[in-house]
């Protein structure tokens, strides 16, 4: 019973005494408490304020303000996205030359350094030698069957059968030993062609050796000397050695006509060159130059154009 009467006091002594009293203040809780008030004035809240702080707390709250203000970043106002502007491509040079590294474009979504590729110049570097022109073609070969062996038909080119004639009695001459005929002198062509379409239109050739060389109105009897005679006129007067007024002159004249196969150069040249006067004049060392012309028709007596060509070589030397 005395215990607890004891104990009694000792419940009713304690809700007596203050707070203070009751336990003594610890070390800790008064540095929390210290702790809570610093942050309290290092923040800046409005809690100091209405709790009464002195002026000097209020002005570190000032200056904490204007501080951080201060101190604060400003945000820059939101600006609408502009789109990237792309430069416009340099032309390259006319001709395609460029300078030595050649020119850089930026490949699609690249970065500006580093993304590009480098394309090389068109027309290669300055340096760059032009490529050489292809080599002409070769001369035809007018000796060759192709055009030596083609029978004269209205579609025949007359300068390439002329040029086939001339080849063979060229490649006749050198073989003996004697210098080509040339085939330039534009008196004996007009002088030959006028012959032989003469020769086809009025068909006055008999077989005999002085018919192929006369006029169709020259006066039998024809004989050689009326031959000769009439080769000399014609020639001179197509305007060859300046119409006979040179120092010195020489002319000459073969004949020949042919139908089917043997309407081509071959067999007019193989004619020539195995008949004896013929082969003469064609080996002649006095003669140096010749045109031949080359008429579709038949010259004989009676005869049809059909498949038919007419041969006349006039041949010279003038000595001016």
């Amino acid at each position: 019973m005395t215990r607890v009467i004891a104990l009694f006091v000792i419940a009713i002594l304690a809700l007596g005494l203050p707070a203070s009293a009751l336990a003594q203040p610890d070390a800790g809780a008064s540095k929390a408490k210290k702790h809570k008030r610093h942050k309290t004035s290092s923040s800046c809240r409005k809690k100091a304020k209405k709790s009464g702080v002195d002026r000097k707390r209020a002005k570190h709250k000032s200056s904490c303000k204007k501080k951080k203000k201060k101190n604060a970043t400003p945000t820059p106002p939101a600006e609408s996205p502009v789109p990237p502007v792309t430069p416009a491509p340099t032309p390259a040079p006319s001709g395609g030359a460029a300078s030595s590294g050649g020119s850089s474009s930026s490949s699609s979504g690249g970065d500006s350094g580093g993304g590009g590729t480098t394309t090389a110049p068109s027309g290669g570097g300055e340096n760059t030698p032009p490529p050489p022109p292809p080599p002409p073609p070769p001369p035809p070969d007018f000796c060759s069957s192709t055009y030596a062996d083609a029978q004269v038909t209205p579609a025949t080119n007359p300068s390439d059968a002329e040029a086939s004639v001339d080849c063979l009695i060229n490649q006749f001459r050198v073989a003996n030993g004697l210098p080509p005929f040339t085939l330039t002198n534009a008196a004996l062509l007009s002088s030959s062609t006028f012959h032989a379409n003469d020769s086809v239109q009025f068909k006055f050739w008999d077989g005999t050796s002085q018919s192929s060389h006369v006029n169709h109105d020259t006066p039998k009897p024809w004989d050689q000397n009326a031959a000769n005679m009439a080769v000399n006129d014609r020639i001179l007067g197509a305007g060859y050695c300046n119409g006979g007024a040179a120092t010195s002159f020489a002319d000459a004249e073969d004949t020949y006509a042919g139908s089917g196969t043997f309407a081509t150069p071959r067999k007019a040249f193989e004619f020539w060159s195995t008949d004896p006067p013929h082969k003469a004049t064609l080996l002649s060392t006095t003669l140096t130059e010749h045109r031949i012309a080359v008429v579709v028709g038949n010259p004989n007596q009676g005869g049809t154009d059909a498949d038919w060509a007419t041969f006349v070589e006039d041949l010279g030397n003038c000595v001016p």
